[in-house]
């Protein structure tokens, strides 16, 4: 059996935890209903599943889509850390590496508040404190005066640091994308570093953690790519460690003649059909909406898929991490078309279900 004792993880008792968390995932069934409700209907609505808590707590100050948001940050956060608090031994150390994204993705979410001069509560609205930063850490980065300061922070406390032709081609051209795509190849090298050196865990998290990478190589391709940058300036953002794409293959796609010609070209990847609808509206419209939205229900599939092929391992749980997460997503995506306007089917294209 996989992990016994508080040395290599409580896997039974976490993944049994785990279970019982992700029969309360809302179906597909919900969201049809969701479609046709109007906000106040989905509030109600969320005040009778897992988010009822939170619902209740903010329902004195805020309302509408700011509530809806707000509420199920704060319960996505609260579940991380409730996950984190029951884990133990060499799960707990994968399981709180792997959430460190949510540390990386408060920093970009403050960065871009403050390069948009978004009010401190916009920014702090849009944070979700799931990781190991603590709240009142990540509202110090808030106040602060701009994104250089962050960054300076940042380096200090989480030894972070952006290179320096990265921060001077930000302070030109005033482009953030560099930054945070830098900043997603910082997580996984740090992510692969702080995984138990030996052991079942370890490979059974590399095997999945590789084709995360992919996923995360081929979006920064995509970005790249599509922005016109030469194969020589995408190189250095691409994370060494993929399942089915190497820096040799991702630097010969990079080098393509130009952005279609590159596209023809991912008929190789193993997960092609996964994405060539998305690929061809991307052609057509140059939205790479599509694209992304497939890429991330395939991170769902593949991390379903490992979570039954190990069910004693770290997988099961972040199975259900990612589905949360994607939940969470589709809500929000929900309310925000409803007080936009957005018809429904509309706002059913943007969901990942």
């Amino acid at each position: 059996m996989l992990g016994s004792g508080r040395r290599k993880g409580n896997y039974p008792y976490a993944t049994a935890r785990v279970k019982a968390k992700k029969a309360q995932l809302l179906t597909k069934d919900n969201y049809p209903k969701l479609l046709m409700m109007d906000l106040n209907e989905i509030g109600r609505f969320m005040g009778e599943t897992e988010y009822k808590q939170e619902m209740t707590e903010l329902g004195s100050k805020y309302s509408g889509v700011n509530l809806i948001e707000l509420g199920t940050s704060m319960n996505l956060a609260r579940t991380y850390r409730s996950i984190i608090n029951f884990c133990e031994g060499d799960l707990k150390t994968i399981l709180t590496a792997y959430l460190r994204r949510w540390d990386y993705a408060n920093i970009k979410t403050i960065l871009r508040g403050k390069f948009s001069n978004a009010t401190l509560e916009e920014i702090q609205e849009d944070l979700v404190p799931a990781g190991n930063l603590s709240e009142e850490y990540l509202l110090s980065l808030v106040t602060m005066d701009g994104p250089k300061e962050v960054l300076d922070a940042v380096h200090k406390k989480q030894d972070i640091d952006i290179p320096e032709d990265i921060l001077t081609n930000f302070e030109k051209s005033g482009n953030l994308a560099p930054i945070e795509d830098y900043l997603d190849k910082d997580y996984y090298e740090k992510l692969l570093e702080a995984v138990p050196a030996k052991g079942k865990p370890r490979m059974l998290f590399l095997r999945y953690i590789r084709r995360e990478i992919d996923i995360m190589n081929l979006r920064t391709l995509l970005k790249l790519k599509q922005a016109g940058l030469h194969a020589d300036k995408i190189r250095p953002y691409f994370i060494e460690g993929g399942h089915d794409l190497d820096i040799k293959e991702l630097v010969q796609l990079s080098s393509a003649e130009d952005f279609e010609l590159m596209l023809g070209e991912l008929t190789k990847l193993s997960f092609y059909e996964d994405i060539k609808d998305g690929l061809e509206t991307a052609k057509k419209t140059g939205s790479l909406n599509d694209v992304m939205l497939s890429l991330q229900a395939i991170q769902a599939k593949q991390a379903e898929k490992f979570s039954h092929l190990y069910p004693l391992s770290v997988l099961p749980i972040i199975d259900y991490v990612i589905r949360k997460k994607i939940e969470v997503d589709n809500i929000r995506v929900v309310a925000r078309g409803k007080v936009t306007g957005m018809d429904p089917d509309a706002i059913k294209k943007l969901l990942v279900i």
